[in-house]
């Protein structure tokens, strides 16, 4: 890999533990997909509103939304309100490979989901009061590969206490996540607002059009700042020139795993250069 970068603090461990990955000429799709299975199958980040620990719905059960789409091909795939399968974005893989369709949902998505293989291993409906019933973060991954080719996926258990059948921007191509030939971007924070303004799709925009990711990021966060002041909107993205680019409209963020309270937006950048992973703050507008 050239570059990965992950949305959030809490996506370092997993993103240090498959640096060995990184280090190959693998594909970046394979590498995307590792790293949010590692943290989809790990009860620990359920507080992060991710994977088999995550909150549940108004109804008492998890629904999962996931998301992948490769860059060059722009191949896509996803699945919402996806039930019982916490590894919701290897679901959306084979939706990308597999299915002639380019996004299945709720029912019919676990019907794929079990048609391909996949097996029903979270079976929790009931409400666990250890759980906080607050936040809305949302695991979003771009990796850059030595090809420059570019990939994104996203994943989320979604919105505490949503309604069930509820889909935020996550999942959606333009909203949580974009990707072309020229650069790939991915969206966390409040998803019922953010997919109004179509911002992956918008930072990848211009980034084919010459901005480096960070002019686009932040000028897409400039942009939904103005319309809605009210929105907490993060953004992250990099082009196949191994540049990076992440902003928000965070004023503060406690990660829910360390209890470490970061005066904005954190998020983690590995690249070919670096022998760890870095944790950085992104430029708030508010």
């Amino acid at each position: 890999m050239d570059l990965v970068i992950g949305t959030w603090s809490f996506c370092f461990d997993s993103i240090k533990t498959e640096e060995e990955v990184l280090k190959t000429h693998g594909s970046c799709l394979d590498v995307v997909e590792k790293i949010i299975n590692r943290i989809e199958e790990d009860e620990r980040y359920g507080s992060c509103v991710i994977g088999r620990g995550g909150p549940p719905n108004s109804a008492g059960y998890r629904e999962y939304d996931a998301a992948v789409m490769e860059g060059r091909t722009l191949k896509f795939g996803a699945v919402t309100a996806l039930r019982g399968i916490p590894t919701a974005v290897s679901v959306a893989r084979a939706v990308m490979e597999r299915s002639p369709h380019s996004m299945l949902s709720g029912e019919g998505a676990g019907i794929f989901a079990r048609d391909q293989g996949f097996s029903i291993t979270d079976t929790w409906t009931h409400q666990n009061p250890s759980i906080p019933q607050t936040g809305h973060d949302t695991l979003g991954v771009i990796a850059v590969s030595q090809d420059k080719n570019l990939a994104v996926g996203v994943s989320t258990s979604g919105a505490p206490e949503k309604h069930p059948g509820r889909v935020g921007d996550s999942a959606l191509p333009g909203g949580g996540l974009y990707a072309n030939s020229y650069g790939a971007a991915c969206c966390s924070a409040d998803g019922d607002q953010i997919l109004k303004f179509c911002p992956a799709f918008h930072i990848v925009h211009l980034i084919s059009q010459g901005k480096s990711p960070q002019e686009a990021c932040e000028k897409v966060i400039q942009y939904i700042h103005g319309q809605s002041p009210g929105i907490e909107v993060a953004v992250i993205a990099a082009n196949t020139k191994g540049q990076y680019g992440a902003c928000s409209t965070v004023r503060a963020w406690t990660d829910p795993l360390t209890q470490k309270h970061y005066p904005g937006f954190p998020f983690i950048l590995w690249s070919k250069e670096t022998s760890c992973p870095e944790l950085k703050l992104a430029p708030s507008i508010s």
